[in-house]
């Protein structure tokens, strides 16, 4: 019984190791850009922004069409109402009553209501900002793109500065601790002075509390990196890009920017999304005189 609970626990504990390892995340840099392209939080924002002016476009043109509404009544009396009228009306004997139903058992009203907007000049004013608005909105999320693009590239690259100067840190701390040793062993043999030891060991101290500063810069430049792409910052990443891949992607990012006209720039359409609102709201105002 005690072996068979052993091993239970410890196909437990594989099963729970293989999962996590399957459930890391890895990503080269651009797959680290489409990840943050489709998660961040400032996107899927943006995106919202653009669904809420499409649909805000099109109540706003809903608005000039004609509208139509229709209502349909219906009736159906299970008793008719009953009144009493001198038989006499109908040929009946003086002094006595018949008994007369008035209106239909079952009736049926329809009515349809045609209204169209006339000319309006806010209206049309109402119709180009909409138009305008949801250019903003895209030309935002256009925005955001690229910004986030950035930033995954900044984010990506410290994390790799980060790891390098961890990795050089150590490395410097075993020479310097073979150093020491050496240099330890040669006083104790009376071949050099305590003072060269002293130095060798405040040296390695201030190294070991670089190491640690290292390590700390680290783990923040990994959780950065976590938010830029919308993972949970205890969420454990693997980068598979290296440093001379993230320069040639900036590089190349940059020759883009370079070879862009004004005119396409993200930045001169927003401005000029600007000025078209301000003019349709000189419009509005003088649609109001």
């Amino acid at each position: 019984m005690r072996n068979r609970l052993i091993i239970l626990l410890l196909s437990f504990f594989f099963l729970t190791t293989t999962y996590s390892q399957e459930k890391q995340l890895s990503f080269t840099l651009e797959e680290a850009i489409q990840y943050a392209l489709e998660n961040n939080r400032a996107i899927k924002n943006a995106e919202r922004d653009v669904e809420a002016a499409k649909k805000r476009k099109w109540e706003t043109t809903t608005m000039g069409l004609p509208q139509v509404s229709a209502k349909v009544d219906y009736q159906n009396w299970l008793k008719q109402q009953v009144s009493l009228v001198p038989a006499e009306f109908f040929g009946g004997n003086a002094g006595e009553f018949a008994e007369i139903a008035f209106g239909t058992k079952q009736n049926i009203n329809a009515t349809a209501t045609l209204n169209q907007l006339l000319f309006d000049g806010s209206y049309l004013v109402g119709l180009q900002s909409a138009k305008v608005f949801l250019e903003i909105s895209k030309n935002a999320k256009e925005k955001t793109d690229l910004e986030i693009r950035k930033t995954v590239i900044n984010a990506y690259g410290n994390v790799l500065l980060a790891e390098e100067s961890v990795t050089i840190t150590k490395n410097n701390k075993a020479v310097l601790e073979k150093n020491l040793n050496e240099t330890q062993k040669i006083y104790e043999n009376g071949l050099t002075e305590e003072e060269n030891v002293e130095q060798l060991q405040i040296t390695l101290l201030q190294l070991d509390t670089n190491l640690k500063n290292a390590i700390r810069l680290r783990d923040i430049a990994y959780k950065m990196l976590n938010i830029t792409l919308g993972i949970d910052l205890n969420e454990t990443i693997i980068l598979k890009s290296n440093l001379e891949t993230l320069a040639e992607q900036y590089i190349t990012l940059n020759l883009l920017d370079a070879n862009e006209t004004v005119e396409n720039t993200i930045d001169y359409k927003i401005a000029l999304n600007d000025k078209r609102s301000k003019e349709l709201l000189l419009k509005l105002e003088k649609s109001k005189a």
